[in-house]
C-alpha cells in the first residue's frame, strides 16, 4: 500500500470484502499489514484512516519498525497467529522478478503460512492483460512454492483478492460465501482451485 492511493475507491471494496467475512467467522482473528511501501510517511491519522475504509479496528493492524527494504526482518515482525491480509501495492512478484517493496514473493506467503490453517487474503492490481490470466499466473507461482496450497480469487476489472490457505475448506468457505452473495453475477468473478491447480 503507499500513501498515494490510501482512501481510493479500491479501498473501499477491500473494506466491503472483509466486513462479511469476519462477522460470518470466515476469517478468524484477522489483522491486516499494509505493506507499506513508504513507512515513513506514515502517520498515525493514515493508519485510522487505513483501517476505518478496511472496516477493522485499528488495533487489527500490524505494527513495523523495520521496512519493506529489509524483508527478512519486516516479515519477522509479523508475529500475529490468526488471518491475515497483505495489502502490497501491486501483488505477488511472478517471473523473473524478485520481490520488491511492492510485491509479496510466493515464498513470503509459504512462510506466512507455515503449518497452520490461516487464511491469507492478498491484494493483486492487474496490468495490461485479462485479471483472471494474472490470478492462474500469481496461484501457478504459489502452487510451485507450496504445492499443497489452494486457493480462491474474487476478480473484478483491474483488481483481485486471492485467498491462499493451506486447508482447502478455509478456502472454499470464502468462495461459497461470495457466491451465496453473488447468486448468477458469481460466474467469473470467484474461482475457486481444483485439488490445488
Amino acid at each position: 500500500m503507499n500513501l498515494a492511493f490510501l482512501g481510493d475507491a479500491l479501498d473501499h471494496w477491500k473494506g466491503s470484502l472483509f466486513e462479511p467475512l469476519q462477522r460470518d467467522g470466515i476469517l478468524q482473528n484477522f489483522a491486516v499489514d499494509p505493506m507499506a511501501s513508504d513507512l515513513a510517511s506514515w502517520t498515525p491519522e493514515d493508519f485510522s484512516l487505513f483501517s476505518t475504509l478496511l472496516r477493522i479496528d485499528r488495533s487489527q493492524i500490524i505494527p513495523h519498525n523495520c521496512t519493506l527494504a529489509d524483508r527478512k526482518s519486516y516479515f519477522a515482525e509479523i508475529r500475529h497467529p490468526g488471518d491475515l491480509f497483505l495489502d502490497p501495492d501491486t501483488g505477488v512478484a511472478t517471473g523473473q522478478r524478485a520481490a520488491s517493496v511492492q510485491h509479496v514473493s510466493a515464498s513470503e506467503i509459504a512462510t506466512l503460512l507455515g503449518s497452520s490453517d490461516r487464511l491469507l487474503a492478498i491484494y493483486q492490481h492487474v496490468r495490461a492483460q485479462r485479471v483472471s490470466d494474472r490470478v492462474d499466473a500469481v496461484c501457478r507461482i504459489i502452487r510451485d512454492e507450496m504445492p499443497e496450497g489452494r486457493w480462491c480469487s474474487y476478480e473484478s476489472g483491474t483488481v483481485a483478492m486471492i485467498f491462499v490457505a493451506r486447508k482447502s475448506e478455509r478456502t472454499v468457505a470464502v468462495a461459497q460465501h461470495f457466491a451465496k452473495l453473488l447468486g448468477r453475477h458469481a460466474t467469473g468473478r470467484i474461482r475457486v482451485s481444483n485439488n490445488g491447480a
